[in-house]
């Protein structure tokens, strides 16, 4: 990644320190395909700060003004949209899934994983938005799905936690945590429990078997032959959502997109 989009995503997602520059990031994911009609003036009233504060922001990711920003968002926005089709157009589910195998020590349920895939995939097509729980370093590998749902008109938000603390606040998103190894829901039980009081929609992605009744889908993923592979799987996971994503958006909103 190396576009606008992706220096606001990055910007967006170092939740350990939220400040201002964060919440700008966040609110322009949000917004996408609407700050390009949006006025310095008005952006800054919708984020509660002043035009001075989204001057800096401009600065931050290498432009002097606020129009020039626009201007190179959108056109990198018509790029990336370009790269996206053409990757997705030349690439099968089989293929992911095929990758996935080879990768694993279990025996691949090919038929539940594509199951579980669609069920996010559906939740996500009604609430068109996504909220990742997680410790830092695997959520760190979502920055490049969050750009390509971004452009699906599909915001990805990332709540890193590296204590004991689950940043919680209610949306109306699909809520998806990520331990794959399953320590991250035990050092954060209250925190869990809180986030599941709020939401409905919550889907566990981890490698060891639950049987938490508070969520609502349980994507497990194999063991793999070796650690290290277990981000290969992971973020071979995350293209399978965003290709089963991009088919029914393809079909759906092809004129617009």
């Amino acid at each position: 990644m190396n576009t606008v989009l992706s220096l606001i995503i990055m910007i967006s997602q170092n939740t350990i320190r939220k400040d201002n520059m964060n919440f700008i990031a966040s609110y322009i994911i949000d917004h996408l395909y609407e700050i390009d009609a949006m006025s310095i003036k008005t952006l800054a009233e919708n984020c509660y700060t002043s035009t001075t504060s989204i001057i800096k922001f401009c600065q931050l990711i290498g432009f002097d003004t606020y129009a020039e920003f626009k201007k190179y968002l959108y056109s990198s926005l018509e790029t990336r949209k370009e790269q996206l089709t053409k990757k997705c157009q030349n690439l099968q589910i089989e293929d992911l899934f095929n990758k996935i195998e080879l990768f694993s020590q279990d025996s691949l349920d090919k038929q539940g994983l594509y199951q579980s895939v669609q069920k996010i995939v559906n939740m996500i097509i009604q609430k068109r938005s996504i909220h990742f729980y997680g410790a830092v370093f695997p959520l760190a590998l979502v920055e490049s799905f969050s750009e390509d749902m971004a452009i699906m008109k599909v915001p990805v938000h990332v709540h890193q936690t590296p204590f004991d603390q689950i940043d919680l606040q209610s949306n109306e998103a699909v809520n998806i945590i990520v331990t794959l190894t399953g320590r991250f829901i035990e050092l954060n039980k209250e925190g869990f429990q809180q986030l599941c009081q709020l939401h409905q929609d919550i889907v566990l992605i981890s490698q060891e078997v639950s049987d938490l009744k508070e969520i609502a889908l349980q994507l497990t993923l194999p063991h793999t032959m070796n650690s290290d592979y277990d981000d290969i799987l992971y973020i071979l996971l995350l293209d399978l959502i965003k290709l089963s994503y991009y088919q029914f958006y393809h079909e759906h909103f092809e004129q617009r997109f």
